[in-house]
């Protein structure tokens, strides 16, 4: 009696494994979205996602496959989105990469060494295919994905132990980079206006990448904006050139400071008057605290830190805002925890693109400091 009781145990536990896996493949079929492969980008579907390949140079983090994507609009207008995805600085947050398997663990993020399969799913708000709600919706775009941990910059070759295993991490930011951006001069034609943005890490890249632009693009009217992007810590310039090997200062032309977003954004403000410069911030950025008090050996449960963050975060913003003309801010408590008193990390790549407001949408507050040259600051509120 008991073997029947446990057959048909069995062939229940087996049905539904079997129904699980078949429901998991259905999903992974038709909900997983995946870019096309292409080759003339004037003749690719509009607002659809493509995958552009780039030749032997480029490479991820763990030495994978790296590619460009791109959507077409029908304007002239481009938007040159920089991905965020953490970093790494030492062998330790290089040996500990993102993955699905550490995400249910609830490990500590650190980056991705990989372009992951499910890439296009996760990208909303400014980056959602044919929505008819986002204002950028007909411009064209030229997604560079971030999987080197480098912040779109390293020059380097890291030779790490995981588990008696030798293992190789490539920081190949700069070069992966520079050949997504030949694609772009190479197939944008006299662009009518230009916006260079990045979210988290990404937001690093566009601000050290905007002059190398600007420069290839001298007539063109061009934007730059920077979505959740501040971390100060006295370690930069040692994890900059030491570790990514990036040769800052002759790359981009200043040393990389403490206040690494507010040392960029004001050496670009400074040397391109002509550019308009836009950041946006939630006030107690959760995820950004954790990493900068790692950066910084604070290893303690302070609650108090967001503070210390927040009060940095503020001060730059008010710093670059009275020094330069051309640059405006976004700053927001929206979504405030109220049981840890933080903040979410990156507004532009979800629903928060619509939903965080002051007094106007982040939305509507980017597209019309863009399109309708109506440009003020937003959260001075916060600004003591």
């Amino acid at each position: 009696m008991k073997k029947k009781i446990w057959k048909r145990i069995w062939i229940v536990l087996f049905i539904v494994i079997m129904s699980i896996l078949f429901i998991s493949a259905i999903l992974f079929i038709f909900i997983i979205k995946r870019p096309t492969q292409i080759g003339n980008f004037s003749k690719t579907e509009l607002n659809k996602w493509n995958k552009i390949t780039l030749g032997s140079l480029v490479k991820s983090g763990d030495g994978s496959e790296y590619y460009l994507l791109t959507k077409r609009g029908t304007s002239n207008k481009w938007i040159i989105f920089f991905s965020g995805g953490g970093m790494n600085w030492d062998e330790a947050s290089t040996a500990a990469p993102i993955t699905i398997t550490g995400m249910l663990k609830g490990d500590a993020p650190t980056y991705f060494a990989n372009i992951p399969f499910y890439k296009l799913s996760t990208m909303g708000g400014i980056l959602e295919a044919d929505n008819n709600r986002n204002p950028f919706n007909d411009w064209n775009f030229v997604y560079i994905p971030y999987s080197t941990g480098d912040f779109h910059i390293g020059n380097n070759t890291i030779t790490y132990e995981k588990n008696n295993i030798t293992h190789v991490s490539y920081h190949n930011g700069k070069t992966n980079v520079q050949a997504c951006l030949d694609w772009f001069f190479n197939n944008a034609a006299q662009p009518e206006k230009i916006l260079i943005c990045g979210e988290s890490a990404g937001g690093f890249g566009a601000a050290f990448w905007t002059p190398y632009i600007a420069r290839q693009e001298a007539n063109t009217q061009i934007f730059e904006y920077c979505d959740s992007s501040y971390i100060q810590t006295k370690r930069w310039a040692d994890i900059i050139d030491s570790y990514w090997k990036a040769d800052f200062r002759n790359t981009f032309g200043y040393a990389p400071e403490s206040d690494l977003i507010t040392a960029a954004l004001s050496y670009d403000a400074a040397v391109y008057p002509n550019i308009i410069f836009l950041q946006s911030n939630t006030l107690y950025d959760n995820l950004l605290i954790n990493f900068q008090k790692r950066l910084n050996g604070v290893l303690t449960e302070d609650s108090e830190y967001k503070y210390i963050w927040s009060e940095q975060m503020i001060n730059s913003a008010k710093a670059l805002a009275s020094s330069h003309k051309n640059y405006y801010y976004f700053i927001t408590d929206y979504a405030l925890d109220a049981k840890k008193g933080t903040t979410p990390h990156t507004l532009s790549v979800s629903d928060s693109f619509y939903a965080a407001k002051e007094d106007i949408s982040l939305c509507n507050w980017l597209y019309q400091s863009v399109e309708r040259g109506l440009r003020k600051s937003k959260g001075t509120g916060f600004i003591q």
